[in-house]
């Protein structure tokens, strides 16, 4: 089994306090990017302040690179060399190739920041009346991911060269990834994965882990529903494209993450932990538990109003999975995809357990 210190790496963690959202914006490795690739020749120092800079610090952190890769990817992207191997991952070369459009592109979001912001403004129906979020969103020049969080709880990072010049799409990421940071602010299920990791509990760990993460994606996706963009935008219309082969395959869908985490919870130490999580929330495969997920928000929403989320945001995403294993029971034919009866009795054992475990929150 992979070490679970992968795991825990990819959890958001935040904290904040008062009432409100607020969001701020930072363009400063965008900027910097930028303004690298248009020198003509850019001195080793040049390349130096790059590599250091907090900005690509994040980005080769996202893609498990190095600096010398970093610092080898920006100078071949500078000098017109194709990027070879691990050196792509960077996609500095790509943004070289697409440079005057990048940098109009970063040009109407500043001028259009207010329109992410009201986007937003709604998710704070998700918020008690005692809470504040403060987030920053970091606009990024390279790498493959088009928006993540990483270990600051403050900041979600947006891949900006990822959007084909499509201001809805940021703002449909900005919705996602800020639904994240509330996530986070009203429950900490690190501590959950810690306690069952410090007891040595590993069929309880990694199918916690990868249960929650279905809750997690699946509540983000439901709220920032792409459903509901513009499908005329380019970047949405890539999205729901790669996307809609969920549509159809959803019962496979249910059928392949059963068997993962049941994997997961009789053998952990076979598993390999990595291959589990990007099977299950990975761009490469749909991103299948994001449907999964959405796909039981959907049905609880139906029945119990939209409200329902409000609830499952302040306990472990464990006894969302539990309860709408229950509302499937009841209605076959309304609510047609569900679990075996061996994923129900693990899901009650592993809710159990967590139950037992008397973690006060957040």
């Amino acid at each position: 089994m992979k070490s679970i210190a992968i795991f825990l790496s990819l959890i958001f963690i935040a904290g904040y306090s008062k009432a409100q959202l607020n969001t701020r914006f930072d363009f400063t490795n965008a900027d910097a990017t930028i303004a690298f690739l248009k020198k003509a020749h850019p001195t080793e120092a040049d390349i130096d302040r790059m590599v250091k800079s907090d900005g690509v610090k994040t980005i080769i952190k996202k893609i498990r690179s190095t600096d010398s890769i970093a610092r080898i990817a920006l100078y071949k992207a500078a000098a017109g060399i194709p990027a070879a191997g691990k050196e792509k991952n960077f996609q500095f070369d790509f943004i070289k190739a697409q440079l005057p459009e990048m940098e109009n592109f970063i040009a109407r979001i500043k001028n259009n920041t207010r329109i992410i912001t009201d986007s937003i403004q709604s998710l704070a129906h998700f918020l008690p009346v005692d809470k504040k979020a403060t987030v920053t969103v970091c606009f990024l020049l390279g790498g493959y991911s088009s928006g993540f969080t990483m270990d600051d709880d403050n900041i979600f990072y947006v891949g900006t060269h990822q959007y084909k010049s499509d201001l809805t799409g940021i703002v449909n990421t900005c919705q996602h990834e800020l639904f994240h940071n509330i996530q986070s602010l009203l429950y900490d299920r690190s501590k959950v994965l810690k306690a069952l990791q410090d007891s040595n509990e590993l069929p309880a760990l990694y199918a916690t882990y990868l249960l929650q993460n279905i809750f997690i994606e699946g509540s983000a996706e439901y709220v920032a529903d792409i459903d509901k963009m513009d499908t005329a935008s380019p970047y949405i219309k890539r999205e729901i494209e790669h996307y809609s082969v969920n549509n159809y395959r959803m019962a496979d869908n249910f059928f392949v993450l059963e068997n993962i985490i049941m994997s997961a919870y009789r053998d952990p130490e076979k598993m390999d932990a990595d291959m589990a999580y990007r099977v299950l929330f990975d761009w490469n495969w749909n991103n299948i538990g994001y449907a999964v997920g959405k796909q039981m928000c959907k049905a609880m929403v139906k029945i119990y109003g939209p409200d329902v989320l409000k609830k499952y945001l302040l306990t472990d995403p464990v006894f969302f999975i539990r309860d709408y294993i229950q509302l499937a029971k009841t209605n076959s034919t309304a609510f047609p995809y569900n679990f075996t009866k061996d994923f129900e009795q693990m899901i009650d054992t592993v809710a159990a357990r967590i139950t037992a475990l008397k973690i006060n929150n957040p």
